[in-house]
């Protein structure tokens, strides 16, 4: 897709006279082998459905760490990349989400990853819900013929995502897509592994704790609420042996989605909640879901 085009679609969706709509973009396309799971739309411009299918991948990319030489240092960032200068390590620069704009209440939309230098193994935790990780599968990595057939288990998926858009008509019917996978899994309450910058993690809803409620955005956004309050904490041991240990603070509500000059939505850049004013006005880029904050 053209970046003209999608900044077409975007300010189409962002337009006054469709702002009481409901918004869903996506831009994956899913290969769900789940039974049913809650795939509703979370909503852009007022949180608020016109449905916009867009594929085509998402992440800006993943820039590999600095590991040779540098102060022990790590932080939560949207995707894993380099740490602005005056850094302090443990701090939370941003979130993502994955799918700008749908929700499954098994993996919830919001990523973080952990950026830094000299990072060994990683630890996390947490004392409410669960936490699940992302590793994308391209072509010829180990695991991508098991991806192909879906080959899981109950608390894991393989998602392929569309890497580019492609009109199907009967000229380019037989041309192939490109495409890759994601690695979803639900690890329970802790997740412990050595660093991989490509991993990236989120919170899980516990099948149980899933809300009845007919109303499809109304029962995600409860379940969404089910991760407010929980505490994770973050343990990095660096390749000299040391360790530090973070805890943050999980809180849910209509999040900030920025826009550029150029008119596109910033997914990648999650960093605060709607403004009381910014609620009131009905008409500001969000999404409801989670963010992080630092306790300690």
């Amino acid at each position: 897709m053209t970046d003209e085009r999608l900044n077409q679609i975007l300010k189409q969706a962002l337009a006054p006279e469709i702002r009481d709509s409901e918004i869903q973009i996506r831009r994956k396309v899913r290969k769900n082998k789940m039974n049913a799971k809650k795939i509703i739309a979370v909503g852009l411009a007022t949180c608020a459905a016109l449905t916009l299918v867009i594929t085509g991948g998402y992440f800006l990319g993943h820039s590999k760490p600095d590991e040779n030489g540098g102060r022990n240092i790590f932080a939560i960032t949207a995707y894993a990349a380099e740490l602005p200068e005056k850094t302090v390590s443990g701090d939370v620069i941003g979130l993502n989400s994955y799918s700008a704009g749908h929700g499954s209440s098994l993996f919830l939309d919001q990523r973080f990853a952990i950026s830094g230098k000299n990072i060994s193994k990683v630890k996390i935790s947490t004392d409410k819900c669960n936490i699940y990780s992302a590793l994308p599968i391209y072509k010829g990595d180990p695991d991508f013929e098991k991806a192909k057939i879906g080959e899981v288990s109950g608390t894991e998926m393989y998602e392929m995502i569309v890497d580019e858009e492609f009109e199907y008509d009967e000229e380019h019917a037989t041309e192939p897509t490109s495409f890759h996978y994601e690695h979803l899994v639900v690890e329970g309450n802790s997740y412990e592994d050595t660093y991989n910058d490509k991993v990236s993690f989120g919170m899980s809803v516990p099948e149980n704790l899933w809300s009845d409620s007919y109303d499809l955005r109304e029962a995600y956004w409860s379940d969404v609420d089910q991760v407010n309050g929980a505490k994770i904490t973050i343990v990095v041991t660096f390749k000299d042996g040391s360790t530090e240990e973070h805890h943050y603070r999980v809180n849910t509500g209509r999040i900030y989605v920025p826009v550029d000059e150029a008119g596109f939505l910033q997914w990648d850049q999650l960093t605060r909640f709607l403004t009381s004013e910014e609620e009131s006005s009905g008409d500001v880029p969000c999404s409801y879901g989670y963010l992080l904050e630092k306790i300690d």
